[in-house]
């Protein structure tokens, strides 16, 4: 009786702990979402227009990482609210730094998340920095003005602490 008692908690535990491992949050920076291949861009070339190349040749970076699909992650940015209902926001573009797509030309598409939120979020500003929680995917995002590397599963928010 004890040894099956035993057992059951013992198993019981294995549960939990395979539980947990698929829950785990991955927390990201900006350049995970680069492939190996491809540095970073100086941030005085996204922030510096007057430093930014010829348009006629420039090779705007594209690719992604596969093996972060499907994965749930935790990445900081700020917000560039596309839907809002209510004045809740059920989609929104996460990017590395402010004014990003505000401003010509915008980040490469493998440094902007589309974010869909299934329930709509409140956001205090545009202008704070938020950590946004999900699932990331593949999926391209694109419109007249910009265009997204990766997509994302929304699951919450919250201020980012520096």
């Amino acid at each position: 009786m004890a040894r099956r008692f035993l057992w059951v908690i013992l198993a019981a535990f294995a549960l939990a702990a395979g539980a947990d491992k698929g829950t785990e949050v991955r927390e990201l920076e900006w350049e995970d979402l680069l492939p190996p291949d491809q540095e970073p861009p100086a941030s005085t070339t996204w922030l510096d227009h007057s430093a930014m190349p010829s348009f006629d040749n420039f090779q705007i970076p594209t690719g992604v990482v596969p093996e972060l699909n499907g994965q749930k992650v935790k990445i900081p940015g700020f917000m560039v609210p596309l839907d809002l209902v209510e004045g809740k926001v059920t989609s929104s573009l996460l990017v590395p730094y402010f004014g990003a797509c505000i401003h010509v030309p915008p980040p490469p598409p493998n440094q902007i998340v589309y974010v869909k939120f299934e329930e709509p979020v409140e956001i205090d500003s545009i202008w704070d920095p938020v950590w946004v929680t999900g699932k990331l995917g593949l999926e391209r995002f694109a419109s007249d003005f910009v265009e997204a590397g990766y997509s994302m599963e929304g699951e919450g928010i919250e201020a980012y602490r520096y």
